[in-house]
């Protein structure tokens, strides 16, 4: 029996990322426009929006809902790219509950044992963790890159899956099996009644055991992203607008919707299906007639489809010059059987409808009838180029677009190019939707991860030869098709050796004398302080050791002027980096602990005049080792540590020049991650340096943190793919908009670069 449209829900503002089902009556969603949703049953074929989830800052990539005695609608754990997991109670949603930190990297796989115990994370920093009781007792380490799906079986096994096309095994957070056979990246996981399945970019579920393969499910003709399982049936979602059903190995059932990419599919304890896609839509599916949609919403929904924009790339590996002609569509289908038919210039899909028995129109493949004729703009093929008048008198500007692109897209695009202002995006879009045979906004270019910004790979197309980049949203191997805008990023880092040694030394001197009076175990020397006098001319070990002391023992409201000298040390020589502290910690533990950078930015209050001024004197401390092969090395080799200090500081940090110091210290850490070729920490970078550009107005700082994405995005794929999501608006609006020529002058030469 055929699926039919039981609900559709609206309320998501961009793509669909995660879904999940409790009972038969209860959905819960999550989506790039970083919330989640919960939907409740409100009629035979609706739902309604019960509560919206806000408490993550980033896009929302994962869901799962966790059966808990003490919550009798259970708890929901949502992850997101902003390297959290949020755990809410479903009866009131109003925040979080718990936040389960770790993650270095987007949360974007979630999982939950049967009895709710046993929550498994996978994440873009290549592990899954094991959480107990909001406490991680596991980190499973061995994939080689992210981790997209992960399991817990009823013996409590955990089963992971990667972009690195493996599927892993682990009992007690030790790897025990790994299981070989897909042939690219791994991208959900469902546990099964006899083991569990597998969706996989190379086109295939698969079902497994424990000890091997058990079948290959084959049926899809792009991309597959979800799969969930229940009842008895295995459902799966990809980049061939299509959800199908699989019983016993065999494909039962295919439901096409009016959007390119299924990302999440789930299947309610009722049988329903449901699916969310990149039109910010959830749609339920049933083959029980006392839930089916009324006849308008189903007329509706088949209209929408009949008019979809479908790419033929999308269709799988088909000969669009043999394609029949309308006389195909006088013979029976066979169950499900979706059918491309050429008549004359037009190329539209059909599916036979077993109950109705007759074909019902699915799509308009524009490309397929556009690619003989194309027009060619900058040296690219497009399906139209449009002449747009701005102003009486002068030359038309070009506008290209590709019918299966969004229309925003190229808009953005277009007014970017001209430098004409963002206002007339809403007006250039529409023209665009106007004038190009009325093709569906929303439908995305087939090779344009609407959450990513990146390439997407299409396994029947072959890779071309020579140097290619990761991408680490799907392991794949990519070159651009197009050329790139020339971007030649700095490479050289920030050192700041202004300051008035003099000065600081007599503050130091005055200080010293105060200590002397009050707590004398403080004080040093008069020796002491005449060696660290001498550093005005020369570095010593001695005034180092001595300045080190300063740094780490005296009182918090004293110590700046002792940072501030340090500064000035570790520019000029590298021989602070050697000296010992006297419980032997590095230089940059020491600097971190003096000037409380692990706790100024994590607390609520607002920061004191003294907490300002000594994180900005550490933080100048932590850029300036830079300025040595020695330090350098020593500060990338705490990276870690650094960047989690700095966690949360764009959102705290007021101060015109500790804003500034802040972006300093990412910018040398952009240009060391290059020179190392740290691809990954390359991309944990990119994602600070995004949200702190997101929230400064600081002209210095912003000129920095552009030339982050440049410098990273330049040396990295895998980044630049990246900075098109975490930072392309943000830097189109500065090309605009900058606090200052410099910054406008930078952000247009990345942001040519990045698209």
């Amino acid at each position: 029996m055929a699926y039919k449209l039981s609900a559709e829900l609206e309320g998501h503002t961009s793509d669909v990322r995660g879904l999940a089902s409790f009972g038969s009556d209860m959905l819960v969603s999550v989506s790039r426009d970083n919330t989640g949703r919960i939907w409740k049953r409100t009629g035979p074929h609706a739902f309604s929006e019960e509560s919206v989830l806000v408490g993550h800052d980033k896009y929302v990539s994962s869901v799962v809902v966790i059966p808990d005695d003490a919550y009798p609608q259970g708890l929901i754990a949502t992850g997101s790219m902003d390297t959290t997991v949020c755990v809410w109670d479903a009866a009131n949603p109003g925040a979080p509950v718990q936040r389960l930190r770790g993650h270095s990297g987007n949360v974007c796989a979630l999982a939950v044992s049967r009895d709710g115990r046993t929550l498994v994370s996978g994440s873009w920093d290549k592990t899954a963790k094991v959480w107990v009781n909001g406490e991680c007792v596991h980190t499973l380490r061995e994939h080689e890159h992210a981790v997209w799906g992960v399991l817990v079986l009823d013996d409590g096994s955990v089963v992971t899956g990667s972009a690195d096309k493996l599927i892993r095994i682990w009992r007690d957070g030790q790897l025990v099996h790994t299981l070989t056979g897909h042939t690219d990246c791994v991208r959900a996981l469902a546990a099964t009644s006899g083991g569990f399945a597998s969706a996989s970019n190379d086109g295939s579920v698969r079902e497994w055991t424990v000890d091997g393969l058990v079948r290959e499910l084959h049926g899809h003709t792009s991309l597959v992203y979800a799969v969930a399982a229940a009842n008895g049936v295995l459902v799966s979602g990809g980049e061939d607008r299509a959800m199908r059903v699989w019983r016993d190995g065999t494909l039962q059932n295919t439901v096409l919707v009016p959007s390119m990419s299924v990302w999440a599919v789930a299947v309610l304890s009722n049988g329903d299906i449901a699916c969310g896609t990149n039109d910010g839509r959830i749609r339920v599916f049933t083959q029980d007639d006392a839930r089916v949609a009324d006849a308008s919403t189903q007329k509706q929904f088949e209209e929408k489809n009949a008019v979809f924009a479908l790419s033929a790339k999308a269709m799988g590996d088909v000969s669009l010059g043999n394609l029949p002609g309308p006389e195909r569509l006088k013979q029976r289908g066979d169950g499900d059987q979706v059918v491309m038919i050429k008549d004359g210039s037009q190329v539209t899909a059909h599916q036979w409808n077993v109950e109705r028995n007759e074909w019902i129109q699915v799509g308009h493949v524009v490309d397929a009838a556009a690619q003989t004729q194309k027009q060619v703009f900058d040296g690219r093929e497009y399906d139209y180029v449009f002449d747009v008048d701005i102003q009486e008198g002068a030359p038309a500007l070009k506008l290209p677009y590709n019918a299966t692109e969004n229309p925003y897209s190229a808009a953005q695009r277009f007014l970017e190019r001209n430098e004409l202002s963002l206002e007339y995006l809403d007006t250039v879009a529409d023209f665009i939707t106007k004038n190009s045979d009325g093709v569906q906004l929303g439908a995305q270019q087939p090779h344009i991860d609407p959450f990513t910004g990146g390439s997407r790979y299409v396994p029947s197309q072959s890779q071309a030869g020579g140097s290619v980049a990761a991408d680490p949203f799907t392991g794949n191997r990519y070159v651009p098709a197009q050329t790139t805008a020339a971007y030649s990023p700095p490479s050289e880092y920030i050192i700041n050796r202004q300051g008035n040694s003099s000065a600081i030394v007599k503050k130091l001197a005055e200080f010293n004398t105060e200590l002397a009076q009050s707590d004398t175990h403080l004080a040093v020397s008069a020796e002491d302080m005449q060696r660290v006098s001498e550093l005005e001319n020369a570095v010593s070990e001695d005034a180092c050791s001595v300045l080190l002391r300063l740094v780490q023992a005296w009182p918090v409201d004293r110590r700046f002027p002792a940072l501030d000298l340090l500064r000035l040390a570790v520019a000029a020589s590298p021989l602070p980096l050697t000296c010992h502290t006297y419980d032997g910690k590095s230089l940059v533990a020491l600097v971190i602990e003096a000037s409380n950078l692990d706790t100024v930015f994590s607390t609520d209050s607002a920061l004191s005049k003294t907490d300002e001024i000594n994180a900005m004197m550490g933080v100048r401390v932590l850029a300036n080792m830079f300025a040595h092969p020695q330090g350098t090395d020593m500060a990338w080799a705490a990276r870690s540590r650094i960047l989690s200090a700095l966690d949360g500081s764009w959102s705290r940090a007021t101060n015109k020049n500790l804003v500034t110091s802040l972006s300093n210290l990412y910018f040398n850490l952009a240009i060391a991650a290059a020179q190392k070729s740290d691809d990954d920490e390359g991309l944990n970078i990119l994602s600070a340096s995004s949200r702190f550009l997101e929230h400064t107005d600081n002209a210095d700082a912003q000129l920095r943190l552009v030339n982050v994405f440049g410098v990273l995005a330049s040396k990295f794929q895998l980044c630049k793919d990246s900075a098109r999501v975490l930072g392309d608006e943000t830097i189109v609006i500065l090309g605009i908009m900058g606090k200052s020529e410099a910054v406008k002058a930078a952000a247009k030469s990345v942001g040519a670069f990045l698209s």
